[in-house]
């Protein structure tokens, strides 16, 4: 089967009822169902591209917003995780959809889960991938390891610092990648698994090389670490929460499952990185096409 090619379609851009500027990238089908995607912290909407062949295949258009402060959209400190669901309702206004599903990684999928939850009347579902912690919640830090608990704790202590080990991460990503085929390590390394293709391993390491600027950056660092403005316990539309099986979110992801009214753990080999694999992007659209499907 000839791959799809990948592409990187222009930003397109809004302006809200406030005045600031939202921006965002459409891949997929331009004629196929819609769902949001939101990109993990520092990066932006190009994320979205990886799902790209996914999305064709499955017939959906995957909007790739950018937050606050990456490629064109206006930051706006101060603002709650919860808020940026006026920015999405005013962007399905503007694109006239009434309904869609959402998913995202990292900060994406807290973000994919205030989505949920302050508009469910608009959204079927949602997908949040290693999703982050809400590490002010006494029983997200009970559950997770004291490697998560230093990495938060430098989060919201020493941004700074956090920002300066990330670009040390990324320099990684410049090294050759494994063979396509080889098995996938039992533990957690930086950049794409081991399996993925060469066209959306380079895209990742494009997304993590290409950073936003400190200012969004620490606005991400400070969403993940502060109060998010919304009950993360009782979104009242279908979750489903997948995660690398040794990425340190995935312990608290299981008690969200447990306790949201409606949904499902799902566990994909690697680690944090593991959602570019293959096999982990497939599972993980084959899921939000149900969302649109119903």
């Amino acid at each position: 089967m000839t791959a799809i090619p990948l592409i990187d379609p222009p930003l397109r851009s809004m302006t809200l009822a406030d005045g600031r500027t939202l921006t965002w990238q459409e891949f997929g089908r331009p004629d196929g169902r819609p769902v949001l995607y939101f990109h993990g912290g520092g990066s932006t909407s190009i994320e979205g591209g990886i799902f790209h062949r996914e999305a064709m295949r499955g017939g959906i258009r995957l909007i790739a917003t950018n937050r606050p402060g990456a490629r064109g959209s206006s930051l706006r400190p101060g603002r709650p995780v919860a808020a940026y669901a006026d920015d999405l309702e005013e962007l399905l206004d503007e694109l006239d959809v009434s309904t869609i599903a959402c998913f995202g990684e990292s900060n994406g999928g807290m973000f994919s889960m205030a989505a949920a939850a302050a508009l469910p009347g608009r959204v079927s579902g949602a997908v949040p991938i290693n999703p982050t912690l809400p590490w002010f919640d006494p029983q997200a830090r009970r559950v997770s390891s004291r490697a998560a608990g230093l990495g938060y704790w430098l989060i919201k202590n020493a941004p700074s610092l956090v920002a300066a080990m990330t670009s040390r991460s990324d320099a990684k990503l410049s090294q050759p990648p494994e063979k396509a085929g080889a098995p996938i390590p039992a533990k957690d390394v930086v950049g794409p698994p081991p399996g993925t293709e060469s066209e959306i391993a380079d895209l990742q390491r494009r997304t993590m090389r290409e950073r936003v600027d400190k200012p969004a950056l620490y606005a991400e660092l400070t969403w993940a670490t502060h109060d998010w403005g919304f009950d993360y316990y009782t979104i009242p539309v279908r979750l489903d929460f997948f995660c690398g099986e040794h990425d340190v979110q995935g312990p608290f992801a299981r008690v969200l499952a447990e306790r949201n009214p409606d949904a499902a753990f799902h566990e994909f080999a690697y680690g944090h990185s593991g959602f570019s694999h293959p096999d982990a992007r497939r599972r993980i659209v084959d899921v939000v096409a149900e969302y649109v499907a119903s």
